[in-house]
């Protein structure tokens, strides 16, 4: 019998299940300082298994050279694009950091000074946008300014992480299927199909989120771009580069980016068109409101669906949650964790409300053995107590006792036997299917347990069985 159905049977599954929980969020508190190059390895290997098994497959080379090969093709791409497009980007985030405090007081005083503004006969009212986009500018300068020192500051720091980085990720698509395997091994045979689905959907629910926010990112960093270089706005690549960065935040990161965005805006020196640095501002606030309403009503769906199923509420949670706990790691990666702990606490919940039916089968005569293993299919992942009557088995029956035990573990069946005839308690310890009294019995089902010399005929063998 597996440790964790008797912890079922003693009611304490529950209790044994939250320490765990609890004591593995202790030890991931703990070690949170060195688990970012593990998880974003995670999240990497997550993008890259679906190409590697392409690879492979298609070149039928072994999984270690496909590995390779798949990294070699990522560092040539990126290598190209850092050629062409990281000096730019480079300069003007460097150029927006060090211009963020000039822009922000530039920003503050067009907008006092034009307290009212009118773009195609609509008026705006600027003085709650005044408010609101200086308290949101001034943080994210506040966080780049500190922090963009100590970016360049960490340079060994960086080239650690980045080799257990790469190391982790290269074993994660060498050993992830391993991995998973191993923990199925850790539950009782009867949980593994449930271990299955729930890890299935799980893995489905992570990886679908993950790539369908990598494609969000390209579509709306493009998207910014082309908007943002057609009104002449400033700094458009490293603005786009950054909205595509903050859609990665649900609900915040997208309106931190359009404030980021108008506050350069409104700070422009030149401005298209004949317009002033507000109607310019407007225009681009009206702009990133187009693209958060296109990206809500026809990428996000097309994208993403319902694949995290959660409430705004617990997705704003989750985003605190995850930037109280683990910085802009949590951020990124709060909501599908939060809905892959949701599928995992629906199935354990599952499991514990809604045992497996339990089937008591009576065994009165020699011979009924075998007819009872003939329709063993029928109680797949199901529990099955045997009462067998005094001289129903004999020691001729001992390799069909064996071949049921074994054929009941593959079949996730679990069986009991309650006799009172010590050669049949004697086969079946043998054969490793678990002997109970009839007390204990009692004591599992909460009702009297059935007389194990009820008189049966072998041909209304299955017709005796009741489920409890």
């Amino acid at each position: 019998m597996h440790p964790l159905d008797r912890l079922r049977e003693t009611r304490l599954l529950p209790v044994v299940v939250g320490l765990v929980l609890l004591a593995l969020g202790l030890f991931l508190l703990r070690v949170a300082h060195i688990l970012p190059p593990f998880v974003w390895a995670a999240v990497t290997a997550y993008l890259l298994h679906p190409v590697v098994n392409r690879v492979q497959r298609g070149l039928r080379i072994p999984r270690p050279v496909a590995i390779a090969m798949v990294f070699v093709l990522i560092a040539g791409i990126l290598g190209v694009v850092g050629v062409r497009v990281v000096p730019t980007l480079y300069e003007q985030l460097r150029s927006l950091i060090a211009s963020l405090p000039s822009l922000i007081d530039t920003a503050r005083q067009e907008l006092v000074r034009n307290e009212r503004i009118s773009i195609g006969g609509v008026t705006i009212d600027t003085a709650a946008i005044n408010a609101q986009i200086e308290e949101v500018s001034k943080d994210v300068a506040a966080r780049f300014s500190r922090e963009a020192p100590s970016l360049v500051l960490q340079t060994v720091g960086f080239l650690i992480h980045l080799l257990v980085y790469l190391l982790a990720t290269y074993y994660f698509l060498l050993q992830g299927s391993r991995l998973v395997q191993r923990l199925s091994n850790l539950l009782p045979p009867r949980h593994h199909q449930t271990f299955e689905r729930v890890s299935g959907q799980v893995n489905a629910t992570f990886g679908a989120y993950i790539r369908a926010q990598v494609i969000l990112f390209a579509i709306m960093s493009v998207a910014t771009f082309i908007a943002l270089s057609i009104l002449k706005v400033q700094y458009a690549l490293a603005l786009a580069i950054a909205t595509g960065a903050l859609e990665l935040i649900p609900i915040i990161g997208p309106w931190t980016a359009g404030g980021i965005a108008v506050t350069v805006a409104l700070s422009q020196g030149s401005t298209p068109f004949g317009w002033t640095p507000v109607q310019l501002a407007a225009v681009v606030g009206l702009t990133y409101l187009a693209l958060r309403l296109m990206e809500d009503h026809f990428v996000i769906p097309q994208l993403v669906g319902r694949i995290v199923r959660l409430h705004p509420l617990m997705v704003i949670f989750g985003v605190l949650a995850g930037a109280s706990i683990g910085g802009a790691l949590g951020l990124v990666l709060a909501v599908p964790l939060l809905a892959a702990s949701k599928l995992i606490v629906l199935a354990v919940l599952e499991e514990l409300r809604h045992p497996p039916a339990r089937h008591v089968v009576a065994l009165r005569e020699p011979g009924e053995l075998h007819s009872f293993s003939q329709h063993l299919g029928r109680y797949d992942r199901q529990h099955v107590v045997l009462l067998i009557a005094s001289d129903a088995l004999a020691m001729e029956d001992l390799p069909d006792v064996q071949w049921l035990a074994a054929e009941a573990l593959r079949r996730d069946i679990r069986l009991q036997v309650v006799t009172p005839d010590q050669v049949a308690a004697s086969i079946a310890t043998a054969a490793g299917i678990e002997v109970v009294t009839s007390a204990r019995l009692q004591e599992e089902v909460g009702a009297p347990a059935a007389e194990p010399d009820v008189p049966v005929q072998p041909s209304q063998m299955l017709a005796s069985e009741k489920q409890v």
